[in-house]
């Protein structure tokens, strides 16, 4: 009897647990309906876009004229009050050298002009007597011919102390040193008082209106590049990349770092000074690759995500993204091709909300993609 009780009471527990289990999970799936939202969404299939493969070389900004200012004379310095960083103008005086030895030079060069040409004269009356006598058969011929010949020499006397007065005056000119080109200083290599000399470099001046690019290349990325081809170019302290184009290949090879220099212009109007760090990326070709709108793309207490459509609700998948081209991100891992993804909703989305779709992005994402490749 006793046993039959416990038998019985044994069964209700089972039957009593049992019910109030079902009541747990009916109340998990009525609280589960009640918070699922149901949310208007846009959608689109995963599928391969295409992304460029870059060459990324390092290169600087350099300037298409540079002149190292020196003296063609051998003299102290003077009147040098040009600043780094002053903007000059092509004729403007940089500095001057001290006159007083080229000054000196001209008078003793007059002063020998002015003594040939006294000759000149001299030897230009012997020579019209001697003339005039040896028509008359009063002189011999070999008297003659040696004052024609003193004569003669007088004048290229003359001729060289001309050209010595006029080499003198041309050295004074020398003497005040002016800008070949508009452009900026950038170095001062001396200052008033020291002494000045041919090969010396007293400043530095760059036109800062014709910059470009110089980068060096390998010999295998040298080999397909051709002039007038289109770079993209990064430059440090520019906000975005633009486009540059190849205009000089430098087919010499350097001795010892075995690589091509490689010039690139440079878009007008940009701030920018010669020195300027930049990355120049050369088109390799394209690699395809699982792309999708930025907008899908979401951050989720530090980690990205997509919300993927499965059976007509969101799930959160965690992605891992790559490059961005335009709008759209590279998908390296988290999803698969084929798979639905939400690009848009009209609130923020929970795992488990029930979606309305919308539409579609397939034919934008077309779009997307031509415009990237």
């Amino acid at each position: 009897m006793r046993c039959f009780s416990k038998q019985v009471g044994l069964l209700l527990l089972t039957l009593s647990l049992g019910l109030s289990g079902c009541s747990s999970e009916q109340e998990a799936t009525s609280s589960a309906s009640q918070t699922a939202n149901t949310v208007a969404v846009t959608v689109e299939t995963v599928r391969l876009g295409e992304i460029p493969l870059m060459a990324v070389v390092p290169g600087s900004v350099v300037p298409e004229q540079k002149a190292s200012i020196a003296s063609r004379l051998i003299g102290y310095i003077k009147a040098l009050d040009v600043q780094v960083g002053q903007t000059v103008k092509q004729g403007d005086l940089l500095f001057s050298i001290d006159s007083a030895d080229i000054k000196s030079q001209i008078t003793q060069a007059n002063a020998a002009y002015q003594q040939a040409l006294a000759g000149l004269r001299d030897a230009k009356l012997d020579f019209d007597r001697f003339s005039k006598l040896f028509k008359e058969e009063s002189v011999s011929k070999q008297q003659y011919d040696k004052m024609r010949l003193q004569y003669s020499v007088a004048q290229q006397n003359v001729a060289a102390a001309k050209s010595s007065l006029n080499q003198a005056k041309e050295q004074l000119h020398y003497a005040n040193v002016r800008a070949p080109f508009d452009g900026v200083v950038v170095e001062k290599l001396a200052v008033a008082g020291d002494l000045a000399a041919p090969g010396k470099p007293v400043l530095v001046i760059e036109n800062s209106t014709s910059l470009s690019v110089q980068t060096e290349v390998a010999g295998d990325l040298f080999a397909v590049l051709r002039l007038g081809d289109d770079v993209q170019i990064a430059l440090e302290g520019q906000p975005e990349p633009f486009i540059g184009t190849v205009y000089t290949l430098v087919g010499a090879a350097n001795a010892k770092t075995r690589t091509h220099t490689v010039k690139l212009s440079l878009p007008k109007n940009l701030n920018i000074n010669s020195g300027t760090f930049a990355r120049v990326s050369f088109n390799r070709g394209v690699r395809q690759t699982m792309m999708v709108p930025k907008a899908a793309v979401i951050n989720r207490a530090g980690i990205d995500g997509v919300f993927v459509v499965q059976d007509g609700k969101a799930f959160f998948h965690m992605v891992r993204t790559g490059l961005v081209r335009n709008e759209l991100v590279e998908i390296q891992s988290g999803l698969a091709l084929g798979e639905v993804i939400v690009t848009f909703s009209e609130q923020p989305l929970l795992n488990g909300d029930i979606l309305t779709i919308k539409k579609s992005l397939n034919r934008d994402v077309e779009r997307l993609e031509t415009q990237g490749g």
